[in-house]
């Protein structure tokens, strides 16, 4: 019995996802003006009538009965977040984290900003799974859980798929960087506040989040930023840190032989630690990917723990 949080377009392909999928249900849905919840869990019936609920409008629905996120965590397994990130205070996700933990109830998550806030809070809080929110087309979380200990000596990356299509329009396609802008929010690749890719907050946040599960303790404010903007070939969005406390994203040349230079959608990051240097590549995730990977935590969550 699941609470989803957020009922935008990861969210309703997520829910659409979890019914055909497997035989667990949702017991609460919230979006911005409300929610409704079932204690029994809504029938598959029931899901296609929210599903046709415009935007922050579940609460109208007819579904179920209204619900408060209170009420809901009494009745609920497993509270799943796919609501917008709030880079300012993690709210309101932050104290939904906290009651549901203090409940014995395990958090999926695909919202970066509240680990990127209080990594360290929330990991030693409670159960929480958050392989949805960095690379989860790359199964990267799980590579950096099972690394065994050792001294990380620097992470790069290229950790944001949105403004790395950006830039490959720009400089592998030719046309502008403005209209390269245009066409990405067009198509739904930039976030609906395209700042949080153009400005570096969402790759920070999850360089943030790589970080911390390497054990290098670091928040989301002290990671430096710079906005994306053309400098030249090869222009790409780069995340880093080190072991000496430099944290920053920013626009850099890369030579064509980097192993960063990936095109389009594509992530790649480098870990070089004390013994090796590890090379990950693959797809940004979309909505489907994201989906995917929030069942999988949540089977990990309801049947692993």
């Amino acid at each position: 019995m699941i609470l989803l949080f957020g009922f935008g377009g990861v969210g309703r392909t997520y829910a659409e996802l979890l019914y055909q999928k497997t035989g667990l249900r949702l017991c609460a849905v919230f979006d911005s003006g409300g929610g409704v919840g079932k204690k029994d869990g809504f029938t598959w019936e029931e899901v296609k009538k929210l599903l046709k609920a415009p935007r922050g409008a579940v609460s109208k629905s007819g579904v179920g009965r209204q619900a408060s996120v209170d009420e809901a965590l009494d009745f609920c397994q497993v509270v799943v977040d796919v609501s917008p990130p709030n880079y300012d205070t993690g709210e309101p996700s932050l104290s939904l984290y906290k009651k549901a933990f203090s409940k014995g109830l395990a958090v999926v998550t695909a919202n970066k900003a509240p680990l990127a806030l209080r990594f360290r809070e929330l990991a030693s809080g409670g159960k929480i799974f958050y392989k949805a929110t960095v690379m989860a087309g790359t199964p990267l979380v799980d590579l950096l859980k099972g690394l065994p200990p050792q001294e990380v000596e620097y992470v790069r990356g290229i950790l944001n798929g949105s403004t790395n299509y950006v830039m490959t329009r720009v400089y592998k396609d030719g046309i502008s960087f403005e209209k390269a802008v245009e066409e990405a929010k067009e198509k739904g690749i930039l976030e609906p506040d395209p700042r949080l890719d153009l400005e570096g907050l969402d790759a920070a946040a999850k360089l943030t989040i790589i970080a911390n599960t390497l054990g290098v303790g670091m928040t989301l404010h002290q990671v430096a930023r710079e906005p994306l903007r053309p400098l030249g070939p090869v222009t790409r969005y780069v995340a880093y840190f080190d072991k000496a406390g430099n944290a920053w994203v920013k626009p850099l040349r890369l030579p064509p032989d980097d192993p960063l230079h990936v095109d389009y959608m594509m992530n790649a990051v480098e870990i070089k630690t004390e013994v090796n240097t590890i090379l990950v590549k693959g797809k940004g995730a979309g909505r489907v990917e994201t989906a995917h990977v929030l069942i999988n935590d949540i089977l990990k969550a309801l049947y692993n723990g």
